[in-house]
């Protein structure tokens, strides 16, 4: 009997709150779910941060937030060190202690040299990747009039009003787009009364989502986050992914000197062509090998990039379709996948690093290792 109370329980919450709740009451007070707008390159938050033109996004805002908060545990835990750590302490040691044991397994001698910026990079992505789950944080922002080609609502307080259950906005054009900042500016009406000459006049890329005989409008407004994460934007990713790219080079140089780039350019494999003829093949192998060193970058970068942005185009369609306990499950997902991502790119790093440094010989082990990873 127990079992079966606790069944009609939660049919009884799925129902209430992935139907009722934001298909019903949501709506009816006007503040249902607005479909995020999802850009690829960072939002601009302003063009002329503290008056220096720099352009600032909410990508840039979530990077040096994340750099804030590792800074903070690791300054926190490591600034009154005791033999009996505390529980700030006490963490830091767990976590470095097991990422270091998990590079002396993967790297073996050289793992003294790469961990300090496998560990640091790992930290980074795991803050950045997590800060998409705390509430505010792609939903609390700037409310600012509707671009041409986005769609966006109208305006109800400090809140986008949405009336509707599953309504995706209203498509803005560019007459819509100025009649909003002039609306703003205190004499809308005058500018949509000159749009009204125009009506119709729509940017070829929304011609098929906007009605050709609608009026113009000044109240078409969207939400820019203050903060996005940081992962979701590939300048960071691939940042990153340089990185990692000029460490690798570096730690092979550092440790086979010249002969590091033997394995790129191998000149050695021409000069014995006449006795070895397959050494022209072991030349070529060499050129295919440069090839697959500059395609790191790539692995590194949209591999993370990929996996980010889509968990937040995730989040935001499941938080659309049904606002509450639905989502719940995907933020769960997120959070393993975060902290999967950040394990990847540390542990890559790792392996390509320790393969740079061992030499061409360590090629293949290295390779079915990152298979492993993958």
């Amino acid at each position: 009997m127990k079992g079966v109370l606790i069944f009609f329980g939660i049919v009884i919450a799925s129902v209430l709150f992935c139907g009722v709740v934001p298909f019903m009451l949501l709506p009816g007070a006007g503040i249902g779910m607005a479909l995020p707008v999802i850009s690829v390159p960072g939002e601009v938050l302003t063009e002329n941060f503290l008056g220096t033109g720099i352009t600032l996004t909410n990508t840039v805002v979530g990077t040096v937030l994340a750099d804030i908060l590792v800074l903070l545990f690791a300054f926190g835990a490591t600034r009154k060190m005791s033999l009996i750590p505390g529980r700030l302490q006490g963490l830091f040691e767990v976590l470095t202690s097991a990422l270091y044991s998990l590079a002396k397994q993967s790297a073996g001698r050289n793992a003294r040299k790469l961990f300090p910026l496998m560990a640091t990079i790992f930290l980074f992505l795991i803050t950045a990747n997590w800060l998409e789950l705390i509430p505010g944080v792609d939903s609390v922002g700037l409310m600012h009039c509707a671009e041409s080609g986005f769609s966006g609502y109208e305006r109800n307080g400090a809140v986008l009003k949405v009336d509707e259950a599953l309504y995706s906005g209203e498509r803005a054009t560019e007459a819509d787009y100025e009649a909003c900042h002039a609306a703003e500016e205190g004499h809308g009406e005058e500018v949509i009364a000159e749009g009204s000459e125009v009506e119709g006049e729509v940017p070829a890329e929304a011609e098929a989502d906007v009605p050709t005989d609608r009026p113009v409008r000044d109240d078409i407004y969207v939400v820019t986050p203050f903060v996005r994460a940081a992962a979701t934007d590939l300048n960071l990713t691939m940042g990153l992914a340089l990185i990692a790219f000029v460490a690798i080079q570096y730690f092979g140089v550092k440790s086979l000197g010249p002969k590091y780039f033997a394995k790129f350019i191998n000149t050695p494999a021409l000069e014995n062509a006449g006795k070895r003829p397959m050494g022209v093949m072991d030349f070529v192998v060499g050129l295919l090998e440069t090839i697959s060193e500059f395609a790191k970058i790539l692995s590194f970068g949209f591999r993370l990039f990929g996996n980010i942005f889509a968990g937040q185009v995730l989040l935001f369609v499941m938080a659309f379709l049904a606002a509450f306990l639905l989502p719940v499950v995907f933020y769960g997902f997120e959070l393993f996948v975060g902290a999967i991502q950040a394990f990847v790119f540390g542990m890559l790093l790792l392996v390509f690093g320790s393969m740079a440094m061992e030499g061409h010989e360590s090629h293949e082990e290295g390779d079915l290792l990152e298979q492993e990873i993958e």
